[in-house]
């Protein structure tokens, strides 16, 4: 098992799916990487798949690509 911090690190800019081991505060820390890929879709596609197991999906990454921003109205 790996945790989960390091997981992402080692496959930045990657879907990723994992089985989760450990949980702390109510957040995953540690777990095993089940998949990994670039597409969304394919990740999201293999764990719908598979019924059998709780899977954390989560994307190693910034959320938006360098050069872009986005802006959120205040109400």
């Amino acid at each position: 098992m790996a945790r989960i911090a390091e997981i992402k690190r080692r496959y930045r800019g990657e879907w990723l799916a994992i089985a989760v081991t450990k949980e702390a505060n109510g957040e995953a820390v540690e777990g095993k990487l089940l998949l990994h890929s670039r597409n969304r879709d394919e990740v999201w596609r293999k764990v719908r798949l598979s019924k059998k197991i709780e899977v954390y999906v989560s994307f190693a990454g910034p959320p938006l690509e360098d050069g872009y921003a986005a802006a959120f109205p205040c109400a």
